[in-house]
């Protein structure tokens, strides 16, 4: 869970007596979220790429971690997996090759089922924004198959787009549901289903801040 109150004793500490400008201009926090944040106006956190880059020998990564509700208090480094961001997909690639890593992100073990691999995809556009899914959020993904009708999943279809949508099952219907009004469902029939494959199911979403 965010700890607001700590976070924002945190960000004090770190700013060693700087304004908001001179932090921001920095560090890249916006400069309008930090003020936000020190005077406990938002109840979700920051990104943990951007915890990174604000980390320093006074207030570690791990404590930002912490402090933001990523790992819990009682968790190590050694307690936590490294998962691959999936930041864009090559043509023709499987979705965990080389070429299509941008960078990890660490979860707790506990988050995880040892048979099944994971990785975070980041999110573009605003397809999903009703399942509070935002553009630049990173979105935790078990790779499967298949998932259960009212499950949100990556899937790829016709052989190179990859999205995010929530999957509709109807007797033999596949259905890709947007969570935004201004998309209209993708409807595959029992004969074209060979154009739609199901990558993973959506687990949790890092909201981007």
């Amino acid at each position: 869970m965010f700890d607001k109150n700590t976070f924002k004793k945190q960000l004090e500490i770190l700013m060693e007596g700087t304004t908001t400008v001179e932090f921001a201009e920095k560090t890249g926090f916006n400069r309008t979220y930090l003020s936000k944040y020190i005077n406990l106006k938002l109840e979700r956190p920051p990104s943990p790429e951007l915890l990174k880059s604000i980390s320093s020998n006074k207030i570690s990564y791990t404590d930002l971690m912490i402090s933001c509700g990523y790992i819990d208090a009682d968790i190590s480094f050694k307690e936590t997996i490294k998962v691959p961001i999936i930041g864009e997909v090559h043509a023709g690639t499987p979705i965990l090759a080389v070429e299509n890593i941008s960078g990890y992100e660490y979860v707790s073990r506990t988050e995880v089922i040892s048979s099944y691999e994971y990785f975070y995809l980041k999110v573009k556009g605003n397809s999903m924004i009703n399942a509070r899914i935002y553009d630049g959020d990173l979105v935790f993904v078990r790779k499967q198959d298949d998932v259960e009708s009212g499950d949100i999943a990556v899937v790829i279809t016709n052989d190179e787009n990859i999205s995010i949508k929530r999957i509709i099952k109807k007797d033999n219907i596949l259905i890709l549901q947007a969570e935004n009004s201004e998309y209209l469902p993708m409807i595959f029939t029992e004969k074209d289903r060979d154009n739609v494959r199901i990558l993973g199911k959506v687990i949790h979403v890092k909201f981007k801040i």
